[in-house]
């Protein structure tokens, strides 16, 4: 980071954090009271860096508001409490849409048969926005531990993204550590994706075993989201993304039960 944008953000996070974005975390973000002082000390910067050096855009009708900002700010900043990875510096922008969005248009296959574009929560592009839906994201903020969250999940991608790929891996603590992550990430991709190919279900959801990026990214939404039940299901993951993220959420929702 340059020298000017050190100083702006010590200038910025030198203001008072305002009233109104305080009222919005105490009303509609879920996780707010769960969280210890320096927690939330730590996610107020967070939001306030996050809201300030990204541009937000409405789509298909929606209006931009605090409420938009400071919610998907806020999510998106529990990622980052124990390490600020950059506050995302390869994101430039985030798109909100007011609900699953349509990606790609209708078109017609060789049979004849007339195909939809598909429905989609949210999206991270490589050095480009992230888009997500406000219906899915406020719903998840003001109903943590049901082990699905949109924001969580597309600024994972973005953690991922910052190796310079999509692999399910993203720049971990020490390199000592890739060894270990790449054995249990593995590990636990095959078994899970075993287990749906024999019509069973798993505490990560079908769609986390499409490919190891995926893994990465919904892996993360139950963790934050429902980590008893990922501690109890899948101890090793849980113990990996406890590493990498330097959190233990289970003391903040210690009786998830999604699954």
């Amino acid at each position: 980071m340059s020298l000017l944008s050190n100083h702006h953000r010590k200038k910025l996070l030198a203001e008072p954090f305002p009233t109104a974005w305080e009222s919005v975390l105490e009303a509609d973000f879920g996780l707010w009271a769960r969280l210890d002082s320096d927690e939330r000390s730590r996610l107020r910067d967070c939001i306030r860096i996050i809201i300030d050096e990204k541009y937000w855009e409405g789509c298909n009708g929606v209006e931009i508001d605090d409420r938009i900002r400071v919610l998907i700010a806020a999510m998106a900043g529990v990622l980052l409490l124990d390490h600020d990875h950059g506050y995302y510096r390869n994101v430039r922008s985030i798109l909100v849409y007011p609900e699953a969005y349509v990606q790609g248009s209708e078109h017609v296959d060789e049979d004849g048969l007339v195909h939809e574009g598909t429905a989609n929560l949210g999206e991270a592009w490589f050095n480009g926005p992230v888009i997500v839906s406000w219906r899915d994201a406020f719903e998840s903020a003001r109903h943590p531990g049901r082990g699905c969250n949109v924001v969580y999940h597309e600024f994972a991608h973005t953690l991922d993204m910052l190796t310079g790929m999509t692999n399910g891996t993203p720049p971990l603590r020490d390199r000592s550590h890739y060894g270990e992550w790449n054995s249990v990430m593995t590990r636990e991709f095959e078994e899970i994706r075993a287990i749906y190919e024999r019509g069973s279900r798993d505490v990560i959801r079908e769609y986390g075993v499409t490919n190891v990026a995926e893994f990465f990214a919904v892996s993360t939404e139950v963790f934050i989201d429902a980590p008893s039940a990922l501690k109890r299901c899948r101890p090793d993951l849980y113990d990996q993304f406890r590493r990498f993220y330097g959190l233990d959420p289970i003391r903040w929702l210690p009786g998830s039960r999604y699954r």
